[in-house]
């Protein structure tokens, strides 16, 4: 049986792969207070970067560039939806994307 995730724990984003994904999105829906919101923004923030930066580089290996464009956009709205304290919704916006 996997343990539930701990909101109050930041995770390691390294890469913008379903399990890294599935594993913010498990976080976001356990995600009940303000600073659990923090955490969850920075953790997105990075998603984003990554994505940004693999477009920058025009590296499709993993997704093609119109899917990379898709994931950078529904993380940003993840991200303003975090932003207004509503994670439920920003976990449902990413769950769309797997």
């Amino acid at each position: 049986m996997t343990a539930a995730p701990n909101p109050a724990h930041i995770i390691a984003v390294d890469d913008y792969t379903p399990a890294t994904l599935r594993n913010l999105i498990a976080h976001l829906d356990a995600s009940s207070s303000f600073e659990h919101c923090i955490y969850r923004e920075a953790e997105l923030d990075a998603v984003w970067r990554l994505l940004d930066i693999a477009l920058q580089r025009g590296d499709a290996s993993q997704l093609s560039v119109p899917q990379l464009e898709a994931l950078r956009d529904a993380t940003h709205a993840a991200h303003d939806l975090v932003a207004a304290e509503q994670p439920a919704a920003a976990a449902a916006r990413l769950r769309r994307m797997l």
